[in-house]
């Protein structure tokens, strides 16, 4: 874990997926300073309105949701989230250690040369300090090195998709301080997401941190230049972003030259694993299904592996009864974020392309009709107690 003291990233969708998770963990909704998504706008790349695919409130009305759709700061949602861990619950907190660097996952060595199986459940910090657990959760992302005690040491390489996103943010007093850029502003306002298309890439805007904030995603083929190995600290050279998207509109190429930290992101992914889970191990988020942001799924998805593990694990559960609870994660689990991790590999108007590759995994699958439709009403925690709750009937 980071010592916290200089996060980074950009903004971030918090969809009603994974709202409705935050609010079941009484996440401080304040502090996440965030604006309500109102709208999802697409226009071309002289910035000239084409759709309005839909408005939030007809959609949470067509599929009866009423929690939010928020647009905020990563930094921003770390610390609520972190806050809310850091709760005493019933005279009792977790212990966050800072700055400790993970050298083997159950016996896993980093270096991908398994010692034992994920029966072991312990984990070893680079300080030499050993930890000994019923349930270890790896929560590692893209990079993870706990997703081969599931493999079984099989290494599984990141693959490029062939895509860059340049991103970055610009302060709104900067942009109403240039006419040029503040005339994009007064057309998309500050309530919305909005997809400017070109025939091959795409500018994404929304706003964040109370409307102070805009938020620019510029998605590309990454052509003879690559971004290094899917980081999200690697500079960005602005020549580069102005010359890719040099076909798009002025105020958007002025948008461009006001950015401010910018960074170039290697859309990058890997295949699944089989399994989410295996032994005392149960993989979550990217560990377990590196999700692009095509459809601004990546973080909803991990929340519900979070939900859907809790709630397999009440208070009374037994290290006995630990592989069952696992293998119901896995069955909640394992379907719905495989197949939106494979619809978040490309545009929403390709997604019938992924259909193969997704039967790979998960056999009887089937192009979801939206993606909205399929993601937003999802309650794995209320799937995860029914199953529970037949178990237990049964036993």
């Amino acid at each position: 874990m980071s010592k916290f003291s200089n996060e980074v990233g950009a903004a971030i969708h918090v969809a009603p997926n994974a709202t409705r998770i935050l609010r079941d963990w009484a996440c401080d909704f304040a502090a996440l300073h965030p604006v309500q998504c109102k709208r999802f706008q697409v226009w071309d790349q002289q910035a000239n309105i084409i759709s309005t695919p839909f408005l939030t409130e007809e959609i949470q009305k067509k599929l009866d949701i009423h929690d939010d759709w928020l647009l905020t700061h990563r930094v921003d949602l770390h610390n609520a989230l972190r806050a809310a861990a850091s709760r005493e619950i019933d005279g009792r907190k977790i212990d966050i250690r800072f700055a400790s660097r993970v050298t083997s996952v159950l016996l896993i060595n980093l270096n991908f040369v398994p010692d034992q199986d994920a029966e072991a459940g312990e984990v070893t910090l680079c300080d030499g300090i050993k930890f000994n657990g019923d349930l270890v959760v790896g929560a590692d992302g893209i990079h993870s090195k706990s997703v081969y005690a599931v493999t079984g040491g099989e290494f599984r390489p990141k693959e490029s998709t062939g895509q860059n996103c340049f991103r970055f943010l610009v302060p709104v007093s900067k942009i109403k301080a240039n006419p040029i850029a503040t005339a994009l502003l007064d057309k998309i306002g500050l309530d919305g997401v909005h997809a400017f298309v070109g025939q091959d890439r795409r500018i994404v805007l929304y706003p964040c941190r109370n409307g102070e904030l805009l938020n620019v995603a510029g998605i590309h083929p990454s052509g003879t230049t690559p971004a290094n190995d899917a980081s999200w600290l690697d500079s960005g050279n602005m020549e580069e972003l102005l010359a890719t998207f040099s076909s798009f509109g002025p105020e958007l190429q002025e948008l461009c030259r006001l950015a401010e930290d910018l960074k170039l992101w290697s859309l990058a992914s890997r295949s699944p694993p089989s399994t989410f889970v295996k032994g005392k191990l149960a993989l979550i988020g990217d560990a377990a299904h590196p999700t692009l942001p095509h459809q601004g799924q990546g973080g909803a998805q991990s929340f519900e592996d979070a939900a859907a593990l809790a709630a397999v694990f009440p208070l009374e559960t037994t290290p006995e009864q630990i592989p069952a609870r696992l293998e119901m994660y896995n069955q909640v689990r394992y379907n719905h974020a495989v197949t939106v991790m494979m619809m978040s590999k490309t545009s929403d108007d390709r997604r019938a392309e992924m259909l193969d590759e997704l039967r790979k995994y998960v056999p009887d699958a089937e192009t979801p009709t939206d993606m909205v439709s399929y993601t937003w009403p999802s309650c794995p925690a209320r799937e995860a107690q029914v199953l529970l709750g037949r178990a237990e009937t049964c036993s």
